[in-house]
């Protein structure tokens, strides 16, 4: 059989495709193996700084670890004061991770998006607490991310795990 001159070109264009296709795969692979930053990105450089947060969140967890839960109170209303307290403590433990210096750059811009994810959690449980007190005994509602993928309660706490600072993540009070 006699292939045309169509033939061999065509042949030509799907050789060279291919070889592309495996050129781009072995390139992409050796760059995810040996040339791309290692590591969690939510991860902080300064190491100083997550021991000093760590250690206000201990401290945190020392002042609230005689308060009861919530979840023990007989009434909504009993349950909404107890919120409150534990409220004006985590405010108090926010406003002090917010005035820790040091962190990189991208340290920072991760630190500050942290305590804006604290900042949408206090202010869910302020409304949860206003909810218990004006329609009885409701479920907590926590504000969802924009994306729809989780709340600012679930990236809070990831953060804080993958920075080892287990004394912050949120009081679970509720």
């Amino acid at each position: 059989m006699i292939e045309s001159p169509n033939q061999d070109w065509s042949r030509s264009v799907v050789r060279l495709g291919l070889s592309t296709l495996v050129i781009c795969l072995i390139a992409f692979w050796f760059w995810a193996f040996f040339l791309a930053p290692s590591g969690n990105p939510d991860r902080i450089e300064d190491r100083v700084w997550a021991s000093n947060a760590e250690n206000l969140c201990a401290e945190f967890r020392l002042t609230i670890q005689d308060l009861p839960l919530a979840s023990t109170a007989t009434t909504p209303n009993a349950r909404a004061n107890m919120i409150d307290e534990i409220t004006v403590l985590v405010g108090s433990l926010v406003n002090s991770l917010e005035s820790l210096g040091g962190g990189t750059e991208d340290d920072r811009f991760l630190i500050e998006s942290w305590i804006y994810d604290w900042r949408i959690y206090i202010q869910d449980r302020n409304n949860y607490a206003e909810e218990l007190r004006t329609e009885g005994d409701v479920a907590p509602l926590l504000t969802s991310l924009p994306s729809g993928s989780g709340s600012h309660l679930d990236r809070q706490n990831g953060f804080a795990r993958v920075n080892d600072l287990d004394s912050c993540l949120d009081p679970g009070d509720f």
